[in-house]
């Protein structure tokens, strides 16, 4: 606390510090997956035994900005309940009236129809398994898929470290 006085006047002044907590989410560039000519999916569904959750976003979609905080909290809940299980990442896509490029790319890429559209993957023996996919789902919705995608992804890790 700081204070000062000025003709008579004091002025207190109080600094407030807020700690920031580094965001669970990781972020992919469209442009940079699969670069390598891999399945871009390989480039984020990477390990066995985690629960990958994706948001596909958009410039331009109100429902992206809408869902943005709540996807937020539930990265942030869900990476403090089951930390080392669960892996959340977002692909935001550029787009404009007068470029729709990226967007274009990212649906032939993904397979997705609309904005935001969220998906559930775990790794297999297979390569990346969608779990999940839902467009604008209910916060609730896409907990309750992720919860149910862990005994798959264990089951996938424990079939991974079986001998051949």
């Amino acid at each position: 606390m700081i204070i000062s006085s000025n003709r008579g006047f004091r002025t207190c002044a109080i600094a407030l510090t807020q700690t920031v907590q580094p965001s669970p989410i990781m972020r992919f560039d469209l442009k940079t997956l699969g670069e390598s000519g891999a399945d871009p999916l390989d480039s984020i569904v990477k390990e066995y035994g985690l629960v990958y959750v994706t948001s596909i976003t958009r410039d331009g979609c109100s429902g992206c900005v809408e869902q943005k905080p709540l996807f937020q909290e539930l990265a942030a809940r869900l990476d403090s309940q089951h930390h080392g299980r669960v892996a959340f990442s977002n692909l935001h896509v550029q787009y404009s009236e007068g470029d729709v490029r990226e967007s274009e790319q990212a649906k032939r890429t993904f397979h997705h129809g609309s904005y935001p559209t969220y998906m559930i993957h775990v790794k297999s023996e297979y390569g990346p398994l969608e779990h999940y996919r839902a467009a604008y789902p209910k916060m609730e919705e896409l907990e309750k898929q992720i919860n149910s995608a862990f005994d798959l992804a264990e089951s996938y890790a424990r079939q991974a470290q079986k001998p051949a």
